[in-house]
């Protein structure tokens, strides 16, 4: 599985990947919608909504990245999971929200998140939650 990670002006000029693939969208608020451009390989779209904090400081808590949001990524991944060759992310600047999902797939997928510590600044917040999602979920499924 192939990650590519983006900001947002430049997922709204770059040509789509070729081979199948869903897209990650992350903006700061709902009513903000990234336009993203039509492309016949894409399988679906998962657009959330968080600021950029690891911590409840500037906003609040309610607002952060959640379990809920990382459940959701996690749902999306798997109901496109044999279909998709590449998972494309991106938020507002690149650097930090859209790293930090793309390095938890990247270590639950393909067992090595180191590129995405060393070229961008991970949300360690979302990273975290979506790893520790990924274990509990595999713990809900070993009980089922």
């Amino acid at each position: 599985m192939r990650l590519i990670v983006h900001s947002r002006p430049a997922i709204e000029r770059a040509l789509p990947p070729e081979e199948p693939h869903v897209v990650v969208s992350i903006t700061t608020t709902e009513d903000d919608v990234a336009n993203l451009p039509d492309a016949p390989s894409r399988l679906g779209v998962l657009r959330l909504s968080f600021p950029d904090a690891d911590a409840a400081v500037a906003v609040s808590e309610d607002r952060l990245f959640s379990e809920a949001h990382a459940d959701r990524i996690w749902d999306f991944l798997d109901a496109h999971r044999d279909a998709i060759e590449c998972v494309v992310l991106h938020c507002d600047a690149g650097l930090s929200r859209s790293p930090g999902v793309a390095a938890a797939i990247a270590r639950v997928e393909l067992g090595d998140d180191a590129h995405f510590f060393r070229r961008y600044h991970p949300n360690m917040r979302v990273y975290r939650t979506l790893l520790e999602r990924h274990h509990a979920r595999l713990d809900e499924k070993s009980v089922s």
